[in-house]
């Protein structure tokens, strides 16, 4: 690469202009900057993001002195084929999570920051540079593997201490929503409608409609060939029928108990630190499916996206008992009564309604998580036509018993637990 292409980054997208950059970096480091070149870092993984061109780079500026500065960044940008883009509506995911950082995550912690907590919820990475006009939608965050966070494996199910900083997260976070509603329910009210339901609404019946009849399908087939003959194979042919899908629009777009919610939990959008090879803490990243709904769509999504039957089987009270205890303590912290708010009785009878959507979610998500990375499906869609997600997103049947396996677990627990 050059150093005349190293000094500016409109190749990448048009609105990443000198001007933008100064002013961004400027922003980051509260005095004036004024940008002078990027630096190529690397790609993320292959298969580590299926709705978005994604790359690590470097910002440099000189502020008023020249002194240089720099910021490494995770430069996330629409698919280049209009088609790609087309297919995947690629400009609401973008929408959703742009609105997401700019409008509804500094008013959280806003809220929060006029607590006193014990541990505050710092979750997320920073925003560095977000940009939405439908076409050439850019955001560019912090790099956490800089404070030493990185990704945990995600062809295996996490263990036991991944899966409690995950769900600390997760409650850290579920709890801002819950004190801000019961304490300024004007406000929340507002931040909630600047993000909107991306995956499971009435206009994307068609959108979802023979993708959902191909994932119950290889559900099915697992389920069959790992418990054959069994009531696993009876219930779950009762519930991989078209009309779930009016069941997920509901799960997704309540919000008697909602808060605003990740969305997405699954492994790949979990970044850990760790000591002496422990995690001790964990980041959110990558809110595209953000909405507000039950906190539940995001616990249960960690147990049938991330973890092991063996795990379950072991600790799954333990941990939706864990989620709870750090949640209330949240709120309780916030000046709110949890006891109130969302007691256990609530939180569990939810439990129970809502879980059959993390089943339904690992349907798309446990073939794309078992691929190996040089496994992953190739997602570019060429030309500017738009295509049904069914033709592009061609999974077939899991091939190996380990994989088909975790699939017919998940359903195993929910049919065990009277989820489904």
């Amino acid at each position: 690469m050059s150093n005349e292409d190293q000094r500016s980054l409109t190749h990448v997208s048009p609105v990443l202009t000198a001007e933008a950059l100064s002013k961004a970096l400027s922003d980051w480091f509260k005095e004036s900057f004024t940008f002078t070149h990027w630096e190529y870092v690397g790609d993320t993984g292959k298969g580590d993001s299926y709705l978005s061109d994604l790359m690590r780079i470097r910002i440099y500026g000189n502020d008023q002195h020249g002194v240089s500065k720099r910021v490494q960044v995770i430069l996330k940008t629409m698919p280049g084929s209009e088609a790609r883009r087309l297919t995947f509506k690629s400009q609401e995911f973008f929408q959703n999570e742009i609105n997401f950082y700019v409008k509804v995550l500094p008013a959280l912690l806003e809220f929060q920051s006029k607590k006193t907590l014990t541990e505050p919820f710092d979750g997320c990475v920073k925003l560095f540079f977000a940009h939405c006009d439908g076409t050439n939608d850019v955001i560019c965050l912090e790099d956490a593997s800089l404070e030493n966070f990185g990704g945990a494996v995600r062809q295996e199910g996490i263990d036991l201490a991944h899966c409690q900083q995950t769900l600390k997260s997760l409650a850290k976070f579920h709890a801002i929503s819950f004190a801000m509603k019961d304490q300024n329910p004007e406000e929340f009210e507002d931040i909630r409608h600047h993000i909107f339901e991306v995956y499971y609404h009435e206009r994307l019946r068609n959108w979802y409609r023979r993708f959902w009849k191909r994932i119950s399908g290889i559900a099915i087939d697992a389920v069959e060939r790992e418990y054959p003959n069994s009531v696993y194979v009876e219930k779950i042919k009762q519930f991989c029928v078209p009309e779930r899908y009016d069941d997920m629009i509901r799960a997704a777009t309540r919000s008697d108990n909602g808060v605003i919610s990740h969305g997405d939990s699954w492994t790949n959008n979990f970044l850990f630190k760790y000591d002496n090879g422990a995690p001790v803490d964990a980041k959110i990243i990558d809110f595209q499916l953000t909405r507000c709904a039950t906190p539940v769509l995001d616990v249960a999504f960690v147990f049938y996206g991330c973890t092991s039957q063996d795990l379950r089987l072991k600790h799954y009270d333990e941990l939706l008992k864990f989620y709870h205890d750090v949640l209330s303590k949240q709120i309780l912290e916030m000046d709110s009564d949890p006891e109130k708010l969302y007691p256990w009785a609530v939180f569990m009878k939810e439990v129970k309604k809502y879980s059959f959507f993390g089943l339904a979610f690992s349907f798309e998500s446990t073939p794309m998580i078992i691929l190996a990375p040089e496994d992953a499906l190739d997602m570019e869609v060429k030309g500017d036509k738009k295509l049904d997600i069914d033709d592009v997103w061609s999974i077939g049947p899991i091939k190996d018993a380990k994989g088909r396996r975790r699939e017919a677990d998940n359903v195993v627990h929910c049919v065990d637990n009277g989820y489904i």
